[in-house]
């Protein structure tokens, strides 16, 4: 059974997620979350601090879930190739797994689209890192220029986001998802050629 901070932290999601940070009331929040006003306050200290919260549960969430096996598979002593389709490979797998929900999703996506300071967060504490790791392993396996590696590198990861961002509006099959994987990285396979 989930705690009182818990719900609030997943109602708190769901609804930023649907209507944005603005387009929510700490009222509507404490409704759903069937807990009185004063619980944000109790466990936040504000409405802007929940927000805060989700930001941080998301990106420990791809921090525990993602980052930690691929940083771990980067120090393989393999070819940078393997590395890139196997970062590629785990990023779609992440996406569609039980520890992303469409809300998540939607905010983390949202998030990295705007200039604000959860935006600014989630490009500094996983974008950055993961495409400067990312771009470096292009480089060592095609000898490219920084500058391909970096348009490499969003083609690739733009592929897994854009099925992810159209799944909240259409559900795949696990079939479709296992044949978009494979495509992804054959694409991934045919830029490195190059």
């Amino acid at each position: 059974m989930k705690n009182t901070k818990e719900k609030l932290l997943e109602n708190a999601t769901t609804m930023f997620a649907e209507h944005g940070f603005d387009g929510v009331s700490t009222r509507s929040l404490v409704t759903v979350s069937m807990v009185n006003l004063c619980t944000i306050n109790y466990y936040f200290g504000s409405k802007q601090k929940l927000y805060d919260a989700v930001i941080d549960n998301i990106i420990n969430n791809v921090q525990e879930n993602l980052i930690k096996k691929t940083d771990e598979y980067i120090k393989c002593n393999i070819p940078a190739g393997e590395k890139i389709v196997f970062i590629i490979g785990e990023f779609f797998d992440y996406l569609f797994s039980n520890n992303v929900s469409n809300s998540m999703a939607l905010i983390l996506f949202r998030e990295l689209l705007n200039t604000t300071p959860g935006g600014d967060r989630i490009y500094s504490e996983i974008m950055e890192p993961l495409k400067k790791q990312f771009v470096n392993l292009i480089i060592q396996e095609t000898g490219a220029t920084k500058q391909s590696a970096y348009i490499n590198a969003h083609c690739l990861v733009s592929q897994t986001v854009s099925f992810r961002l159209l799944q909240n509006r259409k559900h795949y099959s696990r079939e479709f998802l296992k044949s978009a994987k494979q495509q992804i990285i054959e694409n991934c396979k045919k830029i490195l050629e190059h």
